[in-house]
């Protein structure tokens, strides 16, 4: 495929992967998907655009509202040098807003001093704030709050001590500009009342702020999770799949070649019984053959998806136990056959599932009790449902044919997949083997 062509065909799946919590903010990190190879995580170019606007403006405002701070304090006569002072520890305090995800608590301490000491401002021990409230719980948090409610406290009562004309505090407030400059102050708790709604609207946007992206993170928690149990759902399915198929291919392929085997064996040991035998024989064992190789031919054809015959095509349902017990007598067991069932149609997968019963009972006995008689009823009606039951008696002698030992568990898998019920095992001197299935199944 060139180059040209990859890229045409390439389909970009972009899967939010993880949630990186940078002390109030987020970035989103994603992992993009070209042709079926994951790339490695990567951040989105707009998040990291408005991420560096923000700042720009927060530094921005912080550096203008400082600036102004010193010019309202050093024309209502506040102290050069302390105006000075303050106005350089808020410069640096705004400055170091840049680095308040890295390092939110050492930004918080440079942001308060200025205010604490100084008349100058304090905004950027709120923007601070902010930032210290996406990494803090608890009493951390609670310290940083007062913390910067007192700072923020002195730095509004420096403002409310100064002339009106000259006030943040009382903005907005005409003043006569011919008579003499105000010199009226504020009570205390007016500026208290102010800090206390700055620093519970701030409290307020940042529990926003944090709760949004704790739902974010629960909802890409719950993606991944449904993702995850997709997969393991599908792959459940698989395996579910691979057992049924598993298990329909040994019974297709375990009576046909079990009777093979024992009627290659009689063969061999009567070779001496006349050409007519023998030939009836191998005529015997080329039948089975073809029935066997065509059940495996319409198991793969449902595999294929090609098949159109039902559960019951190949003769496997009720009618198609009449032919077994003959196809069984051929191999010279003797099987008494009694079928008691009222009329009406029974349901297609309880036909089948019957049909294997007899069938895996039937491969049984002559693998492994081949001289003993076998005694095969099936009987029911729509009102008490449908039971099968194949009894053989124990000889002397059992036969050493291998099995593969999962017979008779799949088939009370296929039996409680019906909604019925299998029960084996030697009772009276025989081994028997009873179930009983519903009716419609």
């Amino acid at each position: 495929m060139t180059p040209r062509n990859r890229r045409q065909e390439a389909q970009r799946i972009v899967e939010p992967v993880a949630l990186v919590p940078t002390f109030g903010r987020s970035v989103r990190t994603i992992r993009l998907s070209v042709s079926g190879r994951k790339l490695g995580p990567m951040t989105t170019t707009a998040a990291k655009v408005r991420r560096r606007a923000a700042t720009t403006a927060i530094v921005a405002f912080c550096l203008f509202c400082t600036f102004m701070t010193a010019g309202l304090a050093g024309f209502s006569g506040s102290p050069p040098w302390s105006v000075a002072v303050g106005s350089v520890l808020n410069f640096a305090a705004g400055v170091a807003l840049i680095w308040r995800r890295q390092k939110p608590w050492l930004v918080l301490a440079v942001s308060v001093a200025g205010p604490l000491l100084f008349p100058t401002d304090g905004t950027a021990a709120l923007f601070a704030l902010f930032a210290v409230t996406a990494v803090a719980r608890g009493w951390r948090l609670v310290g940083a709050t007062v913390v910067v409610f007192f700072a923020c406290s002195a730095s509004l009562s420096y403002d409310a001590y100064r002339r009106r004309d000259y006030s943040v505090l009382t903005i907005g407030i005409r003043v006569d500009k011919t008579g003499p400059a105000p010199e009226w102050n504020l009570p205390l708790w007016v500026p208290c009342m102010v800090a206390l709604g700055l620093v519970l609207i701030v409290l307020g946007i940042a529990y926003f702020r944090r709760t949004k992206t704790d739902l974010d993170n629960a909802v890409r928690s719950r993606d991944h999770v449904t993702a995850q149990s997709a997969k393991l759902r599908e792959e459940m399915l698989l395996t579910e799949e691979r057992a049924r198929i598993a298990r329909d291919m040994h019974d297709t392929l375990a009576a046909g070649l079990s009777r093979i085997s024992l009627l290659a064996g009689g063969m061999q040991v009567n070779s001496g019984d006349g050409p007519a035998k023998v030939s009836n024989t191998a005529s015997l064992i080329r039948s089975t053959a073809h029935d066997s190789l065509d059940e495996l031919k319409r198991i793969i054809g449902v595999l294929r998806g090609s098949d159109t015959g039902g559960i019951d095509s190949g003769r496997r349902s009720i009618a198609g136990i009449g032919d077994l017990v003959d196809s069984a007598r051929t191999t010279g067991m003797r099987v008494r056959y009694v079928q008691d069932v009222a009329p009406g149609d029974v349901g297609p997968l309880t036909s089948h599932v019957a049909y294997r019963v007899v069938q895996e009972s039937l491969t049984n006995a002559h693998k492994h009790s081949p001289s003993s008689p076998v005694q095969v009823s099936v009987g029911g009606s729509d009102a008490s449902g449908l039971t099968i039951e194949v009894r053989n008696h124990l000889a002397g002698t059992v036969s050493s044919t291998p099995g593969a030992g999962h017979g008779l568990g799949g088939l009370t898998e296929q039996v409680g997949s019906a909604g019925g019920h299998l029960t084996s095992g030697a009772a009276q001197g025989g081994f028997v083997v009873t179930a009983w299935l519903p009716w419609y199944s």
